[in-house]
C-alpha cells in the first residue's frame, strides 16, 4: 500500500536527482573537455528524465487520493490526535 509518506519520498527523491542533474550539465560547462561534456550533458539528461518521471508519479498518486486515510502523524514524530489537539486549541482560543 503506498502512503502519503512514500509520495513524500518521491518528491524528495525527485528533487536530489534534479541537484544532480544540474549540478552534473554546470561541470559539463565549468570544466569543457570533450568527454567529460559527453557524460556530464548523457547522466545530467537520465537524471533529469529520472526526477520529472517520479515527480509526475507523486503528483498522479496524490491526485488519485492515494493514502488519504492513513494517519502520517507517527511518521514524523507526532503521537496519534497529537495534531488534531493543537488545531482544535488553535480554534478555541
Amino acid at each position: 500500500m503506498i502512503s502519503r509518506l512514500t509520495i513524500r519520498r518521491l518528491v524528495l527523491i525527485s528533487t536530489i536527482t534534479t541537484l544532480v542533474s544540474l549540478g552534473l550539465m554546470v561541470m559539463g560547462i565549468v570544466f569543457p573537455r570533450p568527454i567529460l561534456l559527453v557524460l556530464a550533458m548523457s547522466l545530467g539528461q537520465l537524471f533529469g528524465t529520472l526526477s520529472l518521471a517520479l515527480y509526475l508519479l507523486a503528483i498522479v498518486l496524490d491526485l488519485q487520493g492515494v493514502g488519504e486515510h492513513d494517519a502520517i502523524a507517527p511518521h514524523i514524530g507526532f503521537e496519534e490526535g497529537e495534531g488534531e489537539r493543537e488545531r482544535g486549541s488553535d480554534a478555541k482560543g
